[in-house]
């Protein structure tokens, strides 16, 4: 008899773990669906391709948009003939936490860089070259743990290079050369906390700084 007693509560008790791993499979589902349609909102409202026709449907299909095996946005590199210009800041990159590559060099992008971007964990390779960006480079930007290459140059940043840069302990490459930046580089970025060699001046050398590049052996 206690066999026969034994054998509906494990039934229940099994009942109720699926339905329980049902509901919790639900939740993660609709979580990433709602993480998914967040990215795909952002998109929406930079407006930087307010001015393409030939938009599909599905955002991972769109120019310069590269998706992962779970539709979420690992790589923005936009071709030239999509300008960004003053659109720059309307993007919220805070939806883009699997974002490992934004590539906007020769986009025409104006103002200071978006704070949010130094909240990307995922980004190793940032390009915002050849553009009109200006301003101080944020010292927040030291917070981007993975990032592997940086380059900033052709642009408009002034004052000093923040030493938080030296806590990219993967960078192997950094460009911020041609801008109007002054003072000494910082001793952070050197070999003893990441990855980059000595600098190389490109500049003439009266200048107070040298625009410089950094990168490996």
């Amino acid at each position: 008899m206690a066999s026969i007693d034994y054998e509906p509560k494990l039934l229940a008790i099994l009942s109720i773990s699926f339905f329980l791993s049902c509901i919790f499979v639900s939740v993660a589902a609709l979580d990433d669906s709602a993480f998914l349609a967040s990215e795909g909102k952002a998109l929406l409202e930079s407006g930087w391709w307010s001015d393409y026709s030939n938009l599909t449907s599905h955002r991972c299909n769109w120019t310069g948009i590269v998706c992962d095996r779970a539709g979420s946005i690992t790589e923005i590199s936009l071709p030239w003939f999509l300008k960004v210009g003053n659109k720059f800041g309307k993007m919220n990159f805070s939806c883009f936490s699997n974002l490992a590559r934004l590539d906007l060099a020769n986009h025409e992008l104006s103002g200071s860089i978006p704070p949010q971007i130094s909240i990307l964990p995922q980004l190793r390779y940032l390009d915002l070259s050849s553009n009109y960006l200006g301003g101080e480079l944020p010292s927040s930007l030291g917070n981007l743990s993975r990032l592997v290459e940086l380059d900033f140059s052709f642009n408009y940043f002034k004052n000093s290079i923040p030493p938080e840069l030296g806590n990219l302990k993967n960078l192997e490459i950094l460009d911020v050369s041609y801008n109007t930046l002054t003072g000494p580089i910082p001793r952070t970025l050197g070999r003893q906390v990441n990855k980059l060699d000595k600098p190389r001046p490109l500049s003439q050398p009266n200048q107070q700084i040298h625009p410089f590049i950094f990168e490996v052996l």
